[in-house]
Formats: structure tokens, C-alpha cells, sequence
């Protein structure tokens, strides 16, 4: 499988990954965000876990200096049916074309990361920052916009992450 992200001159970068599966519960950084406050969730329609995963990403940045990431509540939406359709095949794979969810919205370059775990999400955050190419994404000092889908399906969290900047 390949990861791909892609600017708006056109060019097309790919490196290979491993799809991330992690099989391993919890770690000691998603008990503390359990205990995360997340007023916004029911107003907004995002699920829950989208708001636990874009806060654990951007402890992620905010750990490199970087600025925190700002949710795209309705790129989520599509984000969301992304992981939906993902659940329901039972595999992992990336949307066509990211830019075409962008077409309406200023952006230069963009990266999508996606992933499941019996787990929570402290785990597929963590296995996200093992991987290089997931972690590249989620450090990326050029994005500055972010939409997450998260589902979870018979005890499954899948998750769809669209970067952009």
C-alpha cells in the first residue's frame, strides 16, 4: 500500500508503509486522554474519539514546536464515511484523490494517514508516530488543517486523517 501526498502544482510524492494494525491496547498516554474535557463534540457532530485523536495529534506537534492543527468539522464528515466504508470492507485503503474533498477550500499540499485498532486512541495515535511516513504526516510544519473520521465497528476503531495546508 502507499501512502501519497500531493501539492496543488501537481506532483505526486509516494513511499511505501505498512499498514498499521496495532494489536495492542491503551497506552499510558490515552488514560490521560480519557480524561480530556471535549465540550464541542455533541454541537458539532464530530464523534468523540475525532476529538480525542486531533487533540492527541496536536501533543504530538505541540511537542516539535509545532502549531496545532485546526479541524475541518465538515471534511470530517467525509473523513468519517471514509472509515465507515474502510469498517465495512474490513481493510485498510486510501480515497482516491484527497484533492477532490479540497476542491473548495485554499490549499497548497495535502497527506492523508489511515489506520485501525482494537484499541483506543492513544494506541493508533502511537502507532501512527512509530511509523515515519504516518509520523511525517502528522509533523508536517506545512499543514495547518486537519479532518478526522472516526468510527468504531464491533469493537474496531478505524480512522481516516485528510492533512492539508
Amino acid at each position: 500500500m502507499s501512502r501519497r501526498s500531493k501539492t496543488r502544482a501537481g506532483s505526486v510524492l509516494a513511499a511505501s508503509f505498512v499498514a498499521m494494525m496495532v494489536l495492542a491496547p491503551g497506552t499510558a498516554a490515552a488514560s490521560r486522554l480519557d480524561a480530556l474535557p471535549f465540550a464541542e463534540t455533541p454541537a458539532s457532530g464530530v464523534g468523540h474519539e475525532s476529538w480525542r485523536l486531533l487533540q492527541a495529534t496536536n501533543e504530538s506537534r505541540e511537542r516539535y514546536d509545532l502549531p496545532p492543527l485546526r479541524l475541518n468539522v465538515e471534511l470530517s464528515a467525509i473523513a468519517r464515511q471514509h472509515s465507515m466504508v474502510m469498517a465495512r470492507a474490513g481493510s485498510l485503503f486510501h480515497t482516491p484523490d484527497v484533492g477532490i474533498y479540497l476542491r473548495a477550500i485554499v490549499w497548497r499540499t495535502w497527506g492523508e494517514n489511515v489506520g485501525y485498532t482494537p484499541g483506543d486512541v492513544g494506541s493508533v495515535q502511537a502507532a501512527f508516530m512509530a511509523s515515519p511516513i504516518h509520523r511525517e504526516h502528522i509533523l508536517d510544519g506545512a499543514f495547518r488543517h486537519v479532518a478526522i473520521g472516526a468510527v468504531r465497528v464491533d469493537g474496531t476503531l478505524w480512522v481516516t486523517v485528510f492533512f492539508y495546508g
